[in-house]
């Protein structure tokens, strides 16, 4: 039997272990990883390699850390402990979000057609008195099962000249002798997509 360590995993398979690994260390667990490796001398693009991070991430957690911004405080064993996040997605909270997904952000006072993180947050803060910001909107977004789409383009036919306009065009093409070429003077007048 060999005694190796080496494994052959299938890339979908290990995607997946990736995200759960990502998913169960967000934060703090991360971040201190980080620092014991800084400590044990480690450079960034070492840590970020057996990490699977970036380096900004290294950055970001060696800058935290210096400027006591991480919350990593003991408790009352004197254990360090996961800091404490208040921006918890209750389900009041949630029920205000899935409501203001299912309304347009012009029904709102947006001149937007989509929503977007930052308008979410603000939305939330004003009709609610939520005040979180677009990151954390992003997090609750992924938390409730909320994807962007892309709109579609789908070409409309509801113009009421267009099928007109659309048969003088074919017959002016199809007039066309060799060498001629068919130059439209408007081209923006058939809209065949619609404002996205």
């Amino acid at each position: 039997m060999p005694r190796s360590t080496i494994l052959e995993i299938p890339p979908e398979e290990q995607a997946q272990m990736l995200g759960a690994l990502r998913r169960a260390r967000y934060g703090y667990l991360l971040a201190l990883h980080i620092l014991l490796l800084c400590a044990a001398g480690r450079n960034p693009t070492e840590i970020a390699d057996v990490l699977f991070c970036s380096r900004s991430s290294v950055y970001r957690a060696v800058r935290a850390y210096r400027a006591g911004t991480l919350s990593l405080e003991p408790d009352e064993d004197g254990r360090l402990g996961p800091p404490l996040r208040t921006t918890v997605l209750v389900p009041l909270v949630r029920r205000s979000l899935l409501a203001l997904l299912k309304a347009s952000p012009r029904a709102y006072g947006w001149c937007r057609t989509r929503w977007s993180c930052a308008t979410l947050a603000l939305t939330l803060q004003t009709k609610g008195g939520v005040t979180v910001s677009g990151e954390t909107m992003r997090r609750w977004l992924h938390e409730v099962g909320w994807v962007w789409k892309r709109a579609k383009l789908v070409a409309k036919d509801d113009a009421p000249q267009r099928v007109t306009r659309l048969a003088r065009i074919r017959y002016r093409f199809e007039q066309l002798r060799l060498g001629e070429a068919l130059v439209f003077a408007d081209e923006l007048d058939i809209h065949l997509l619609p404002k996205v």
